[in-house]
């Protein structure tokens, strides 16, 4: 089925109900079918078919339009970050080959100028502007150009935290998979309005808050840039019920919680991505009566792998045991393997190198990048997708527990455990006169791996390596302790707030000796 079918189909029985809601006004699932329908016209005769569309766009109601009327044309839409810099905005356009762009009015004088100075001479479509009032409500493929839910719709950009970044192809049976395994985990009901501050070309944010609401009957809600205090009130205006979003922003919304004295009111859910909520702040939203559920997943899974249940009978008791651990997703399939490649088998507590299986895979990597099949058949492996993490399994089927240890490149294998760089990162933060900090892996030129810290003193610190490493000799076990110590200007971070280990092994490399 196409994902505009699928939406039709939800469209059919909740005509009158709000499916977008945008500076104070809401559009109903009536009247966004009908634009949909209308702009397939309109961008059949402008676009044509089969083409690849760059989106460089902040989240708006234009957005949604034009991604489900160009799938229509058998288009390939790729969501790109316009808070990237210019050069990987460059980048992302070359890779994908793109043909055209697709931008909001507040993006046009960047994306021109970004154009320009790459001397790219894409049609740029200002997808605001399209309305397409000319056209019939009810579109209707030519013969000779029918769409198929096998065609390639989406272009997603992995994160690269251990290479070059990659775009994974879907299609439009994978969209409604990846839609249709996540009703069992938030147990939508039509009342339920969902929110982001992330920008949709994150493959957590375009699921999680826009395409799946909006394939469950939901209200997708859509932030136009506020903060604090008005961000709170904004939440209340528009009847938010569920939040998704880092740990870097719910800490933020926290803060705001208690710099204006005030409660976080009638969220039923948040969703954290790209890592866990600290227990403690975790704790202070189990109060306010709203579930924490953390999902961990990969841009080649059209991202969701696992999740946590948003409507658990008593979720305090996740705070204290079992904390990390999330539940499978319906139709997947989840392995460990040992250092050698092999199942390790049973039902008990093992920990090794994650693979998964299931109907979102990605159908394969697309890049004009050389090597890129090999890249692929590296990750996908008959039909398993090999993670690059190191997960713990419990249990089996339904009863599986799934919790992520780390990338196995970020952590430090001692005998039949590894060393997670959290723990020893909190130690070097804690040291006085340290601003910011984080532990990463080195290979040292004889081979071995050993722990190092990176390190941003505080202005007009005078802290040296030896002090360092004796402070966080009396919180740490011996094989947590950095050998070496680099000084650094700042701590490069990963979408969730997380320090880049990957890129900071790759800037020190060598400096362990």
């Amino acid at each position: 089925m196409l994902i505009t079918q699928q939406l039709a189909s939800i469209a059919n029985k909740n005509l009158i109900r709000p499916a977008i809601r945008y500076l104070g006004k809401e559009m109903n699932y009536g009247e966004l079918r009908t634009a949909i329908a209308r702009l397939s016209y309109l961008y059949q005769n402008e676009i044509g078919q089969n083409g690849r569309v760059a989106f460089i766009t902040r989240n708006s109601p234009a957005t949604i339009i034009t991604f489900f009327a160009l799938t229509n044309t058998r288009s390939l839409i790729i969501p790109i970050d316009p808070d990237r810099s210019p050069d990987e905005i460059i980048a992302w356009l070359k890779d994908s080959k793109a043909t055209h762009v697709a931008v909001t009015n507040d993006l046009i004088n960047q994306t021109r100028e970004i154009l320009l100075s790459a001397r790219m001479s894409l049609p740029i479509v200002e997808i605001e502007k399209k309305h397409g009032g000319e056209y019939d409500t009810s579109f209707t493929a030519s013969t000779e150009h029918q769409p198929l839910e096998t065609d390639t719709v989406l272009l997603l950009r992995t994160a690269g935290l251990t290479g070059n970044p990659h775009l994974a192809a879907f299609t439009h049976k994978q969209l409604n998979h990846a839609t249709t395994c996540l009703r069992s985990l938030y147990h939508v009901s039509l009342s339920d309005r969902f929110m982001t501050k992330l920008n949709w070309a994150h493959p957590f944010a375009f699921l999680h808050g826009m395409l799946f609401p909006l394939m469950s009957g939901a209200t997708c809600v859509i932030d136009h840039g506020l903060d604090t205090t008005a961000l709170l009130q904004f939440f209340i205006e528009s009847r938010v019920n569920r939040l998704l979003g880092n740990p870097l922003f719910f800490h933020k919304l926290l803060i705001t919680c208690r710099n204006e004295n005030r409660l976080l009111t009638g969220i039923k859910s948040i969703t954290v991505a790209g890592g866990l909520l600290p227990r403690d702040e975790a704790r202070i939203y189990e109060r306010m009566k709203s579930a924490v559920a953390h999902c961990y997943g990969q841009t080649e899974n059209l991202w969701t792998i696992s999740m946590q249940d948003t409507a658990r009978e008593e979720p305090m008791v996740a705070l204290d045991e079992d904390y990390g651990a999330q539940k499978p997703l319906p139709g997947m399939k989840y392995k460990v393997l040992d250092a050698n490649g092999d199942l390790i088998e049973g039902n008990d507590l093992r920990t090794g190198y994650l693979a998964v299986t299931g109907p979102t895979v990605m159908s394969g990597y697309q890049s004009s990048e050389k090597g890129i099949e090999k890249e692929t058949k590296s990750k996908i492996r008959g039909t398993w997708l090999y993670t690059g993490d190191i997960a713990q399994l419990e249990g089996d089927g339904e009863e599986l527990k799934i919790t992520i240890v780390g990338r196995k490149d970020d952590l430090l294998q001692a005998g039949n455990e590894y060393i997670s760089m959290d723990e020893i990162t909190d130690a070097l933060k804690r040291v006085h006169g340290v601003e910011d900090a984080a532990a990463f892996v080195v290979k040292r030129v004889k081979g071995d791996f050993v722990v190092a810290g990176a390190v941003v003193k505080a202005t007009g610190g005078s802290l040296n390596e030896k002090q360092i490493i004796e402070s966080c000799a009396k919180n740490l076990y011996p094989e947590q302790v950095p050998k070496v110590i680099v000084f650094t200007d700042f701590i490069p971070r990963d979408f969730g707030g997380n320090p880049h280990y990957g890129r900071l092994s790759a800037q020190f490399e060598g400096m362990a000796g």
